[in-house]
Order: C-alpha cells, then sequence, then structure tokens
C-alpha cells in the first residue's frame, strides 16, 4: 500500500494503519536524528516526537510532498532544535 493510501485512510478513521508508516520509515528518521545529535537516547525521543508531529498535522499533508519528505524535514527541525538547546 502506498503512503498516500495509507493517509488516505488514516484520515478516513483507521488510526491503526500510522503504524505501517512507522514501521515504514522509523529507521531513516532515527538515522537522520542520529546525525545531528550523536546520542542514541537523544535520537530515539526525536524519532518519536517526529512520528507524533507527522501524525498530530496528518490533515494538512499536501499530495505534492511525500511523507518521506514531510518527516525528513520535521527530523531535521527537531533536531536542529535540539542541538541548539545542549
Amino acid at each position: 500500500m502506498s503512503d498516500h493510501e495509507v493517509i488516505r485512510l488514516v484520515l478516513d478513521g483507521q488510526r491503526d494503519l500510522y503504524r505501517m508508516l512507522v514501521e515504514r520509515y522509523q529507521q531513516i528518521v532515527f538515522r537522520t536524528c542520529m546525525g545531528f545529535v550523536h546520542d542514541k537516547d537523544d535520537a530515539d525521543d526525536l524519532t518519536q516526537e517526529v512520528f507524533i508531529q507527522a501524525y498530530q498535522s496528518r490533515s494538512t499533508i499536501r499530495r505534492e510532498a511525500t511523507f518521506a519528505t514531510r518527516l525528513y524535514r520535521i527530523a531535521i527541525k527537531y533536531s536542529l532544535k535540539k542541538g541548539s538547546k545542549s
């Protein structure tokens, strides 16, 4: 099932399907965060925050942007924010 299909179903009320997207992209998001913060625990926390933020803003997902791109942008934003607090 494509990301857009999963998102459409999640928006239609099948929220448990969001897990598919988490499983699909969790390692990529983690590695992105790890590249910024260089700490496994911080990268784990950031990865969780990224998926929460993406889920909370799911209704604003545009057709033009891929879900992976959206996650990447959120991961960078949160990682930079975390890095500036250290």
